[in-house]
């Protein structure tokens, strides 16, 4: 859900992604896909001027790794990003595709992931407790708000 996409996530910025390129991990086990964003706004954390964003899988030295449910970015696109610092100190989109906006022409959100019809879940019950909220459609403006009221409301202690 965005509530926990938002609560998850170390930063969210928005801004654009300006280059990519793959390297092998500092062990030379798996291949990583890393792309620069230039930050043009910072919604939650402090990352800087150009944040590096690594996603598994890629291409290097004549091999390809290939994981399923990676993101991917295009460089030009402009975007509202969910990042999680990993353990080994990489930033990745949190949730996977979830954490990736596109801002399109007209200055609205379009999510990775499509969660119009998901629904949450209760796990010590089953019962089905409401609709994803997300923020596909949005403009940057509302999204932005939405934000700002969830980590306002999380600091105050009103949210489990």
């Amino acid at each position: 859900s965005f509530e926990v996409l938002t609560d998850n996530s170390d930063l969210i910025v928005t801004g654009k992604v300006t280059r990519s390129w793959t390297a092998w991990d500092a062990s030379h086990h798996y291949i990583w896909t890393h792309y620069a964003v230039e930050v043009t706004s910072s919604q939650k954390g402090a990352p800087g001027g150009i944040l590096e964003i690594s996603e598994p899988g890629g291409s290097a030295e004549g091999l390809t790794m290939t994981i399923a449910g990676t993101t991917s970015y295009n460089i030009g696109d402009n975007v509202l990003l969910f990042v999680q610092k990993m353990p080994n100190g990489m930033f990745r989109t949190t949730g996977w595709g979830q954490g990736k906006y596109t801002v399109d022409s007209r200055g609205r959100l379009r999510a990775e992931v499509a969660l119009r019809s998901a629904q949450y879940v209760d796990l010590k019950t089953g019962a089905i407790v409401a609709p994803v909220s997300t923020l596909d459609g949005l403009t940057l403006q509302e999204a932005g708000l939405r934000v700002a009221a969830r980590i306002r409301a999380v600091r105050a202690g009103k949210v489990q």
